[in-house]
């Protein structure tokens, strides 16, 4: 019944101060939302591949290429021959498997030619794939399942895209081409492999390539091993050099490989190898996101306890009144803990219907659905409970303590000191702290948002505007009759074929000598490059008149290739040594050389790249379009694909959006950091106008002797802010020195970085000044 009463007298309190509850709840629930929403993103991103049975006990194990200068390029796949070699040499390795993806490229698949569509998640593995990792059967055994070379497992979405049902065991499932087609008896049906896993697939078939075991010189493989029960990777880890090393050189591998591995849990956040099977994230921006959250909700509370500090010391007449009346401490604390813990639970419950909406807002950025209403999250809407109850009691708990402990004739009569020391004791450092945080959140976005434009802009040394690619161009009958309708398009201006794409899909080699070196590489035409605008610092590009272009190691290369090929530019257009194979050597001709020009992201350094040419069909088609309305150029390009391509549909995309995949996780940042920054910044103003708001009426007396005796509105202004500017002026000296180290450990992660200077910092002074 007391307590009913206090409940009873804390909704009055609250509805009487209707103003004040409703920025405390406001301020809370916003930094209570935004930091649910960061925290359930951190937590998916920080359990990528958890859902595997013994996760703990998978690796990945991967190799470096070394070049001669010592220079090394991580790269995630090997050759096939490993897995076999960690089976048969390692007891410690319970078994080991090889994946071989589709690398992208689009297949045309079905149960029969009439009921076909493309898909990319086509992946082969070895048959003992499912006794390395765990995905749910929902038809046959994972045990058998891909024994067979013609059985295949599917997952739940495609069994329904493809036959509108789940119990699809026995039917047929075919991979169709441009000359033959594939047979497979689908043999298992699984669940969608979960948005955490950094591979997935839909199509899984066993690998069935010849003379995998003997293979070392194929790095077109991903190499897992599991671990025996009771075994660590540190018993495990200094065997792998001296394996790798021992069977490359039986299968005369002459290159300088570094063999290691990967835990399977750290690969999403922490592994940024070439040919990774999926885009990973970055564990740095995880800790960025991390800080955020506990920034934003710090800011909100700091607003809260301020707020509660200043309007609990502001009660001492009624506590005077109620304590002549009888009331004792204990109650009065009780009281004010209540009405605490009244503004808390709204708070609360608003802050998790707001995080709801934030996920549904900024889907679209985290790039997948996410929702704040499940059973994962439990969780963290308890841990989350237990901080608002204890920051409650914190923030209520002071001023409770204080009015509680006036004495009654003093408190009734007015003469407590509400505004002195003691309560610019607690109020001073945690507007500091609030000021640092907007200053160093300042810094952070702006800097990424600075990058990330940065990055954007560059020149990349070619032009991919209104380059469209046509990505399935294997299933065309007579790719070169294509060829020459779609250049007689008067929104064409060239096609080209390729093997690849530049900024996309494009395959490595290893030549050079008498040291080899790692070169990316596409074979295509002449007509590639010259759509691309490369710029030629050298030589020539490939002519169809010059028959030898298209035969031997006849290359074009950028400037990074030609040096690294031990070459200078007095060695275009003649006959090198470019290669050794089995002791033989054999010479190439570098017939041109190009600008140094972006392929990859720009997280490091151009690499080597090559192009090669021969009359073969090619996987891509590179059309070129005039500066034609888009749409009826893609219009155009469609009807002379149906009319060559004998019913298969055109999958195409712009060069464009492949170069803007690089950036996917600079974009997310940013947009996060621009979404979360806005919205600390309109908490912290809230805080600042509402704490000025007190301090003002705290001083309306003084205020007003001043202005009888003559002040001007200035003279007041600055009367009122000189203590907050100088608060703003320590919380500046705290925040940027933390925040440029901050900064610059962030950056160095690219290889390509803007300049941050001084003006930077100014601005975020003056923005917390403004504040």
């Amino acid at each position: 019944m007391l307590y009913r009463n206090y409940v009873k007298l804390g909704w009055r309190q609250v509805n009487s101060h209707r103003g004040s509850a409703a920025l405390k709840v406001l301020s809370l629930s916003l930094g209570i939302a935004c930091f649910l929403f960061i925290f359930i993103y951190l937590r998916e991103e920080l359990t990528y591949d958890t859902f595997h049975e013994d996760s703990d006990r998978i690796h990945r194990v991967v190799v470096d290429f070394v070049d001669r200068e010592g220079n090394r390029t991580p790269d995630a796949t090997t050759a096939p021959a490993l897995a076999y070699a960690l089976k048969r040499e390692l007891p410690e390795i319970e078994t080991a498997i090889n994946l071989f993806p589709s690398w992208g490229f689009q297949r045309s698949m079905g149960r029969d030619a009439e009921h076909k569509f493309y898909e990319v998640g086509y992946l082969r593995a070895d048959s003992n794939f499912f006794d390395v990792f765990t995905f749910p059967f929902l038809f046959g055994d994972p045990e058998t399942a891909i024994n067979d070379p013609s059985g295949m497992v599917i997952s739940r979405s495609a069994a329904y895209k493809h036959f509108g049902r789940l119990d699809v065991l026995g039917e047929p499932m075919n991979i169709f081409s441009s000359d033959t087609t594939i047979h497979f008896t689908i043999t298992g049906v699984m669940e969608d492999v979960p948005f955490n896993s950094h591979f997935t697939f839909d199509f899984l078939s066993r690998i069935n390539f010849p003379n995998l075991e003997t293979s070392w010189g194929w790095y077109n493989y991903y190499t897992y091993m599991k671990l025996r029960e009771g075994t660590t990777i540190a018993e495990v880890e200094p065997k792998l050099q001296p394996l790798f090393a021992r069977n490359q050189a039986e299968g005369s591998v002459n290159e300088l490989y570094l063999c290691y591995s990967q835990p399977l849990t750290d690969i999403h956040l922490k592994s940024h190898l070439k040919w990774e099977l999926d885009a990973n994230g970055n564990i740095s921006n995880a800790y960025i996101f991390g800080a955020l959250a506990v920034f934003i909700l710090l800011i909100s509370c700091i607003n809260y306890v301020n707020l509660t500090v200043g309007e609990g010391l502001k009660r001492f007449r009624e506590v005077g009144v109620r304590k002549v009346f009888g009331a004792h401490r204990s109650t009065l604390v009780a009281q004010f803990l209540i009405e605490t813990l009244l503004i808390m639970v709204f708070a609360l419950l608003l802050g998790v219907g707001a995080s709801e909406f934030l996920f549904l807002q900024l889907g679209d950025v985290l790039g997948r659905e996410v929702t704040t209403f499940t059973s994962e999250n439990l969780p963290a809407f308890l841990l989350l409970s237990l901080a608002v109850l204890l920051l409650g009691l914190g923030a209520g708990l002071y001023p409770a303590l204080r009015v509680a402990g006036f004495k009654p004739a003093l408190a009734v009569k007015g003469l407590v000191n509400t505004s002195g020391k003691s309560a610019l004791a607690l109020r001073q450092p945690l507007l500091v702290v609030q000021f640092a945080l907007s200053a160093f959140m300042i810094i952070g976005t702006i800097t990424v948002f600075r990058q990330l434009q940065h990055l954007k802009h560059t020149d990349k040394g070619l032009v991919m505007e209104r380059m469209l690619i046509i990505e399935n161009a294997d299933d065309l009958p007579n790719q070169a009759a294509t060829i020459t309708e779609l250049k007689r398009l008067s929104q064409v201006t060239q096609v080209g074929a390729a093997t690849g794409i530049v900024g996309g899909i494009n395959w490595t080699t290893s030549i050079g000598y008498p040291s080899p070196t790692l070169v990316n590489y596409i074979s295509t035409d002449p007509e590639t490059i010259e759509a691309l605008e490369l710029e030629w610092i050298a030589g020539r590009n490939f002519s169809r008149q010059v028959a030898s272009d298209s035969s031997g190691f006849k290359l074009v290369v950028n400037e990074t290739g030609l040096r690294e090929l031990g070459l200078t530019l007095e060695d275009v257009g003649q006959m090198r040594p470019i290669l050794e194979r089995d002791t033989t050597l054999i010479e190439g001709m570098v017939v041109g050389v190009v600008k140094d020009f972006h392929f990859t992201d720009m997280r490091s350094e151009i690499k080597p790249f090559a192009f090669a040419f021969d009359y073969a069909p090619k996987d891509y088609l590179h059309v070129k379009l005039s500066n034609s309305e888009l749409a009826s150029a893609v219009e155009a390009i469609q009807t002379v694909w149906n009319e060559q391509s004998n019913g298969n549909s055109m999958e195409y995309f712009f060069l464009e959006d492949t170069y803007a995949k690089h950036f996917a996780q600079e974009e997310r940042l940013s947009d996060i950091l621009l979404y979360i920054t806005g919205l600390a910044l309109f908490i912290a103003c809230m805080g600042m106008f509402a704490v000025a708001n007190m301090v003002i009426k705290d001083r309306r007396r003084e205020i007003a002797i001043r202005k009888v005796l003559g002040a001007s509105v200035s003279q007041v202004t600055r009367l009122v802010s000189q203590r907050f500017l100088l608060l703003v002026l320590v919380a500046n000296l705290i925040a940027i020195p933390f925040a440029y180290l901050v900064v610059q450990r962030w950056l160095a992660e690219f290889a390509y970085q803007v300049q941050i200077g001084f003006l930077l910092y100014g601005l975020a002074a003056v923005g917390t000044l403004l504040l």
